[in-house]
């Protein structure tokens, strides 16, 4: 954690302490409160305007540590629109239909101002143009979807305010060690402004956030998410990691709107069948020890997420285990409804006990069965879903088979470079990363510092450099370390060689391309070894940092410098 996240926390922190209470009494005086009914739990005159100091001391913390570009300035306007929506809603109650539109306004708002949105999504057979589309779609619907799921948790004193900050935490902590700087210092602005909410918001409550608080954090932690924090390998990992942080929410919305279905129950229609409902009255736990229970379920689930990044398989087993606990839970209290229970009903089958369901009497074996009797469709669809996921697979596969290298390889390479490409075609087949990273910025550094392969005028290297920055790149070479090497050429004193080359550490880097910030980026440091004295750099041996981006399912070269001459 760097000084400046921890500084930015105290300030929030700090403001939103100050601003809360004062907001609390303004707003109590004009009549902006929680009215109670036959759904609400809490008794007594409590205002639900304590999102007013969240949003209040977020803004004047993005001022003072955040630096402006377009990913800031969007998520700035569309959490303004969200606040406003949310707060006429504290208000004056708005319809659903005006509040999602307003949801709609502000994920339009990062997408296109910001350029915020799922990155290299594709789908076989779909073309591009219909992939990115739909990318677009599932950025909206991802948005909105987060934005209401952080609101419905909204049902007791500090629930909503604590799993956010545990949430928002996890976020800030796998963004620094995977270097993400940015999100990171966005996290924990909006930690601070939160937990000094939290102070009067934790049982008994003394303040609510309302909707102006709750919307405004669930659309900021979507629209954090979407920025990738340390996962860009993929589509699946840009909103994979998110889903497993932010599992507590999400399964306790899709939840509701299963059992509001089945009961015939509109989605924007409240019930008491949430999990801290559950929590609360079906196990008669009360406040304070449901919400501390679900701040350990969604701490558990961030520790998955967590653990990914170095441990893969004990995050996996342990999110197995953990949804599998979650499911019994919904099982034994049910929160689906009465009949639902699948995994109860398969483990009756070895304990036979007459307190659990059996088989024959489970409410989904019996749908399925009499629904299958004499319709051959109901057979024909899995099966014809299954076809074409395996298709898909077989196509996958194949493609992965067939992959094509996209490194090109120099037209008068040394030996070196004939070894180092040669690796780089193994490793692209096989999809190492690492290796990848590290072959590339070795291909480039020899083919960059040797002069032995070129003719006047040409400069190494400049196949791997990222394209848009090209022309730059040239431009500094001629006057940097190819000043001189026509006049070696022409004298024929341009055999200076890179003959060997060693991997001392690759990390991720914080040296980063404007508007491209959300791509992951990686110091690769080698020592390079020349076959005798370069009479350029005045050394045998050198110590060089390659900055590389992953973009386009490749990596190019962005930065390049020289840390030491060794020898």
């Amino acid at each position: 954690m760097t000084r400046e996240n921890i500084l930015s926390f105290i300030v929030t922190f700090l403001l939103s302490l100050l601003i809360v209470p004062w907001i609390g009494k303004v707003t109590k005086r004009m009549g902006i409160i929680a009215h109670t009914n036959s759904r609400t739990i809490h008794k007594g005159i409590i205002p639900r305007t304590g999102g007013y100091g969240i949003y209040i001391a977020f803004l004047i913390g993005a001022m003072l540590f955040l630096k402006t570009d377009n990913q800031i300035n969007s998520m700035m306007i569309g959490g303004l629109i969200i606040f406003l929506v949310g707060l006429y809603d504290d208000i004056h109650d708005l319809s659903p239909k005006l509040k999602m539109l307003g949801q709609i306004a502000a994920a339009l708002v990062v997408i296109i101002y910001g350029g915020i949105s799922l990155k290299d999504f594709t789908l076989p057979f779909i073309p591009s143009y219909i992939s990115h589309i739909i990318a677009i779609i599932i950025t909206i619907g991802w948005i909105i979807g987060i934005t209401n799921a952080i609101n419905l948790i909204d049902g007791l004193d500090g629930l909503c305010a604590g799993i956010s900050i545990i949430v928002l935490f996890t976020i800030s902590i796998t963004s620094l060690a995977t270097g993400r700087l940015d999100i990171a210092s966005l996290s924990m602005l909006l930690i601070g402004s939160i937990a000094g909410f939290l102070v009067y918001n934790f049982h008994p409550a003394k303040i609510f956030m309302g909707d102006c608080g709750a919307l405004f954090i669930g659309f900021m932690m979507a629209v954090i998410s979407l920025l990738g924090f340390g996962y860009k390998g993929s589509t699946f990992f840009t909103l994979g990691a998110p889903i497993v942080v932010l599992a507590v929410p999400i399964m306790d919305t899709l939840i509701a709107i299963v059992r509001r279905k089945i009961h015939h129950k509109r989605f924007d229609e409240a019930d008491k069948g949430h999990l801290h409902h559950k929590l609360m009255f079906s196990l008669e736990l009360g406040q304070t020890k449901s919400v501390l229970i679900l701040y350990g379920a969604t701490a558990l689930f961030s520790l998955c997420s967590y653990l990914y990044l170095n441990h893969k398989v004990a995050a996996f087993l342990l999110f197995i285990l953990l949804l599998i606990v979650f499911e019994l839970f919904v099982e034994i209290t049910d929160m689906i409804s009465r009949k639902y229970k699948p995994i109860l009903t398969l483990v009756n089958l070895v304990l036979k006990r007459d307190d659990l369901p059996k088989l024959k009497e489970s409410g989904v074996y019996s749908t399925v069965v009499r629904k299958l009797k004499g319709k051959k469709r109901y057979i024909i669809l899995p099966l014809a879903t299954a076809l074409i996921i395996s298709l898909i697979f077989i196509h996958n596969n194949r493609k992965y088979r067939d992959i094509k290298v996209q490194y090109q390889e120099a037209s008068n390479p040394t030996s070196l470079m004939k070894t180092i490409y040669s690796n780089i075609e193994k490793v692209v087949k096989s999809r190492q990363k690492k290796e990848e990273r590290e072959y590339v910025a070795a291909y480039f550094a020899a083919d960059y510092y040797s002069l032995s392969n070129k003719n006047k005028d040409e400069i190494g290297g400049t196949s791997y450099y990222y394209s848009k920055n090209i022309n730059n790149f040239k431009s500094y070479a001629k006057t940097d370390y190819y000043k001189t090497s026509n006049e070696l050429i022409e004298k024929k004193e341009n055999n200076i060689e890179v003959i060997k080359y060693k991997l001392n550490h690759i990390e991720t880097s914080n040296k980063r391309l404007s508007g491209l910030e959300d791509y992951n980026y990686y110091d690769v440091n080698l020592t390079l070894t020349f076959n005798q004295d370069n009479p350029i750099l005045l050394s045998r041996s050198i110590e060089v940092t390659i900055t590389l981006i992953d973009k386009n399912k490749h990596y190019s070269i962005t930065a390049y410098e020289i840390n030491a001459n060794l020898s």
